[in-house]
């Protein structure tokens, strides 16, 4: 993928992301990515995954083998998730290689609302 101008950098450093999300996800056969956003933009991707011995053998060849209908689809998905997300996470679950769900969740600050002792919340 080329570098674009100046003026076009965003949507390359979106672009970057979301095939670098991809690559995470190709390589997970159960578990979950959780995508950290704040400020609007994606600072971290983790990965907790889980498996059995037996299944290591498999673990590769299952979602490389999906075409590009359904890759497609997902980047869209996940594109959906991540609009308008200012501070949170979005937890994409996968099982046996395919996705099964996406989680958007939301954090918010109340700065004018105080817990005991003056602590915020």
């Amino acid at each position: 993928m080329s570098r674009p101008a100046a003026a076009d950098n965003k949507a390359y450093a979106a672009a970057v992301v979301m095939d670098g999300a991809l690559k995470v996800l190709q390589s997970t056969f159960h578990g979950q990515i959780n995508l950290v956003v704040q400020n609007y933009r994606l600072v971290q991707v983790e990965r907790n995954e889980n498996f059995s011995p037996e299944e290591l053998a498999h673990a590769r060849e299952v979602f490389l083998n999906h075409d590009s209908r359904y890759q497609t689809a997902l980047k869209l998905k996940i594109k959906e998730a991540l609009n308008g997300l200012e501070f949170g996470q979005v937890v994409i679950f996968i099982k046996k290689g395919q996705v099964t769900r996406i989680e958007r969740l939301i954090k918010e600050r109340f700065s004018d609302l105080t817990g005991v002792g003056g602590d915020g919340i």
